[in-house]
């Protein structure tokens, strides 16, 4: 083979390589952007409530109650506190924090786990638009829960499990 040749077999391998790495890095630009885009729809479930406002929260406090296990310590009114606040345009929203305590200790007893207590309890939110359409938003714990992984992930898959099969009834 003459050295020409060669040396166009180099370049052209050269040109190759080249359009691969560019491809790659478009590539991984390209699944950076469309992760980025679709993450806060993967983060949150929201699902519409067949009942109103008051029963939605109800049926939760109701669910929560005859459930095994499962409390509600506290539900913080965000509307009042924004009207309190001066903002009288405001509908109504609620959030509830809602806990296991023997799924919360089985999270937090190994102390390479306790920075999950960052976003526990569980907390779901019921809020109605102007339409008077209600919903309830929540975090997608099974899926957050796998980027954990371990303990955290066995834990959370249940949680997940339980607080879905406790409000199915709610949501439409």
């Amino acid at each position: 083979m003459g050295y020409n040749k060669m040396k166009k077999n180099n370049n052209q391998n050269k040109n190759s390589i080249k359009m691969l790495i560019v491809g790659v890095v478009l590539g991984m630009v390209l699944m950076g952007v469309i992760a980025w885009n679709m993450m806060p729809s993967m983060m949150i479930n929201v699902h519409e409530s067949k009942l109103n406002f008051e029963d939605t929260i109800f049926a939760i406090n109701q669910s929560a109650a005859e459930s095994n296990g499962w409390k509600i310590p506290v539900i913080h009114d965000l509307q009042a506190s924004l009207v309190k606040a001066g903002h009288t345009d405001m509908t109504k929203v609620k959030v509830i924090e809602l806990c296991h305590p023997h799924y919360a200790y089985d999270v937090l007893e190994p102390d390479e786990d306790k920075m999950i207590s960052a976003i526990m309890p569980c907390r779901m939110s019921v809020y109605e638009d102007k339409e008077g359409n209600v919903y309830i938003a929540e975090m997608n714990t099974k899926l957050v829960s796998k980027m954990f992984g371990g303990n955290i992930a066995k834990v959370m898959s249940v949680v997940a499990e339980e607080q879905a099969a406790m409000f199915e009834k709610i949501m439409s």
